[in-house]
């Protein structure tokens, strides 16, 4: 038994330790990542050109509009 335990625990203390160095590679993997979407992404409080959808009819927006009108009122009188 002893046999058993003096080669089992290197294994474990070799995997354990395995384990240890990816997830710190996957930290810092993590961070680079996130420093170069911060470097090259645009601002967050940058909207885009056109906020309201224009090329629409008005027909197919009113439609639109009173669908969801009509959705939100039945959600709320089953909730």
């Amino acid at each position: 038994m002893e046999n058993l335990f003096s080669q089992g625990l290197p294994l474990a203390l070799f995997g354990i330790g395995v384990v240890f160095i990816f997830l710190c590679l996957l930290i810092l993997a993590t961070r680079a990542m996130s420093a170069l979407a911060a470097r090259f992404a645009p601002a967050a409080g940058t909207a885009p050109a056109e906020t309201s959808p224009s090329h629409l009819p008005p027909a197919q927006m009113a439609a639109i509009i009173a669908a969801i009108t009509l959705h939100r009122a039945r959600r709320g009188a089953a909730a």
